[in-house]
C-alpha cells in the first residue's frame, strides 16, 4: 500500500511538510516537535551531511561551509546581477558550471542547486516517515507562480533526486488559495501576499466557479525577512565599530552571528515593544581582551528602519494590479502567506492599500504545505471519489509581466468545505 502523498513548501527560508485525509489535514512535526524545517545544509568537516536546524546552528561556527536561501537563484545564469549579488552577501562560495549556471563549493566539492535542494528535501521526506511510521514516497512540491519551466523542471529534478515521484509542481499562491477552502462555486478575485524570509511575490488569482486563474504575478527576489535582518545586523555593526572602533562586517563569522541575533531581536519585537540583547566576545581587541556588543531596539525604531524596505513591495503590487487591469479596491480577499506577514507594520501597510484586513487566519508560514496537502490527497484519491474534492491543472499560456509567469487553472470538483474540512483556528498570540 503506497503512503501519503505529502505536501511540500519548499521555502527559502524554512520548508514544511504536511498530509490531508479524511480527518482534514495534518502539518508533520520533526520528532523534537517543530513544524518548520530550515532550508539549511552545512558540509561538516567529518565529511557529514546537515540539514535543518543542525545546519541552520553551523551558521555561527562555519558559515563558509553552511548554504541558505539558493531557492531564489534555481535556473539563473551564474553571470546574472542575482547571483552576483548572492555572491556579496552570503559567506559560501558559488562557482560557474560548465553550462553556466550556478554551483556551491564547499570542501573541495561543487553542487549543483538542486542538489542543495534535494539535500533539504531529503530530510523533508525522513521527518514525514518518521511522523507517519511509514514509507512517504510521493508529493506535491510548490514553487513560486514566477518560476518559469527550467526553475520547475529543477525543482522536479531535486525531488526525484531525493527519492519522490513528484505528483505536481504547484503554485503557491493557489496552495494558499486551496488551503482557505476556495474553489467551491465562489466567484472571487484574490490576492496572495507572500513576503518570506528571502522573496516577495504578489499573485492575482480571479476564481470563476470552480476554475482557479493566476492573472497576475509579480515579485522581487530580494525582499523578505532576511533583508530586514541584514538592515538590523547594519545597524549592530554601526554601534560596535563605534564603540570599539573595530568593524565586524570585516569577520564573516562575527557577521553571522549578528544576522543571528538580529533576526531574534526582529521575531521579538512582533510581540514586544523593545528587546535588549547582548553578544559576548564578538571580537577580540588588542592583547586577546573580549569585545562585547550590547544593543537596544524598539518596535518603532525597527518599523522605522523596515518602511523604506517594505515599501518596495506596495510597487510590486501596483505591478501586478496594472497587469491584471485592477486597482487595489476591486480585490475581494487579500491572503497573507510567509513569516514575515506576522510584523505588524506588514498586517497595517497592507491594510492601508488594499482597503480591506488580510485574511490570516491559517498560519502563514503553513497556509501553502496544507494547500498542497489538499492537492496530493486529491491527486491520490480522486478515483476513490475524494471526499476533499478532485483537483485538476492544465498550463494555458503565458502572459506578458515582470517576470513572466504561466497562467494556471484549477478545477475543483467537490467542496473541501463540505466535506468535513475547515481552516484550523488562528494560532494563539505570541507571549509577550
Amino acid at each position: 500500500m503506497k503512503g501519503p502523498v505529502l505536501g511540500i513548501d519548499l521555502g527559502t527560508t524554512n520548508s514544511v511538510v504536511a498530509v490531508a485525509g479524511d480527518a482534514g489535514i495534518d502539518v508533520l512535526t520533526t520528532p523534537e516537535g517543530h513544524r518548520l524545517i530550515p532550508s539549511v545544509v552545512s558540509f561538516h568537516p567529518s565529511g557529514e551531511v546537515l540539514v535543518g536546524r543542525a545546519a541552520r546552528d553551523r551558521r555561527l561556527l562555519d558559515a563558509q561551509n553552511t548554504v541558505y536561501s539558493v531557492k531564489r537563484l534555481i535556473g539563473r545564469p551564474f553571470e546574472s546581477r542575482e547571483v552576483q549579488r548572492a555572491k556579496e552577501r552570503f559567506a559560501f562560495e558559488f562557482a560557474p558550471s560548465a553550462s553556466g549556471g550556478v554551483l556551491v563549493a564547499s570542501r573541495g566539492e561543487t553542487y549543483t542547486l538542486s542538489e542543495i535542494s534535494a539535500f533539504v528535501l531529503r530530510e523533508v521526506r525522513r521527518v514525514a516517515e518518521l511522523a507517519t511510521g511509514g514509507p512517504c514516497t510521493r508529493a506535491v512540491i510548490t514553487v513560486p507562480a514566477n518560476f518559469n519551466e527550467l526553475q520547475r523542471s529543477a525543482t522536479k529534478a531535486a525531488g526525484r533526486v531525493a527519492g519522490l515521484e513528484v505528483l505536481r509542481i504547484l503554485n503557491e499562491p493557489t496552495a494558499a488559495a486551496l488551503a482557505y477552502g476556495y474553489g467551491s462555486g465562489s466567484r472571487e478575485r484574490v490576492a496572495i501576499f507572500d513576503l518570506g524570509g528571502g522573496t516577495f511575490d504578489v499573485t492575482i488569482l480571479e476564481l470563476a466557479g470552480e476554475v482557479f486563474e493566476v492573472v497576475a504575478t509579480a515579485g522581487d527576489t530580494y525582499l523578505g525577512g532576511d533583508d530586514i535582518d541584514q538592515l538590523i545586523a547594519e545597524q549592530m555593526a554601526e554601534a560596535f565599530l563605534a564603540h570599539h572602533r573595530y568593524d565586524p562586517r570585516g569577520d564573516r563569522q562575527a557577521y553571522e552571528r549578528l544576522r543571528a541575533a538580529a533576526e531574534w531581536a526582529k521575531c521579538q519585537l512582533s510581540a514586544e515593544e523593545e528587546v535588549q540583547l547582548r553578544i559576548e566576545e564578538l571580537a577580540y581587541g588588542e592583547g586577546g581582551v573580549s569585545l562585547d556588543l550590547t544593543f537596544g531596539l524598539s518596535r518603532q525604531g525597527l518599523e522605522a528602519m523596515a518602511m523604506p524596505l517594505l515599501a518596495r513591495a506596495f510597487d510590486v503590487c501596483e505591478e501586478a494590479m496594472n497587469v491584471a487591469g485592477v486597482r487595489p479596491t476591486q480585490i475581494d480577499q487579500v491572503i497573507l502567506v510567509g513569516g514575515s506577514t506576522r510584523m505588524p507594520l506588514v498586517h497595517r501597510m497592507v491594510e492601508d492599500y488594499f482597503g480591506k484586513q488580510p485574511l490570516a487566519t491559517i498560519d502563514p508560514d503553513l497556509v501553502v504545505a496544507q494547500g498542497a496537502a489538499l492537492q496530493g490527497q486529491a491527486l491520490a484519491t480522486s478515483r476513490a471519489k475524494s471526499r476533499l474534492g478532485r483537483v485538476t491543472l492544465r498550463r494555458v499560456s503565458q502572459v506578458g509581466m515582470r517576470p513572466a509567469a504561466a497562467v494556471e487553472e484549477v478545477q475543483v470538483k467537490g467542496d473541501p468545505r463540505a466535506a468535513g474540512y475547515a481552516p484550523p483556528p488562528p494560532p494563539p498570540p505570541p507571549a509577550a
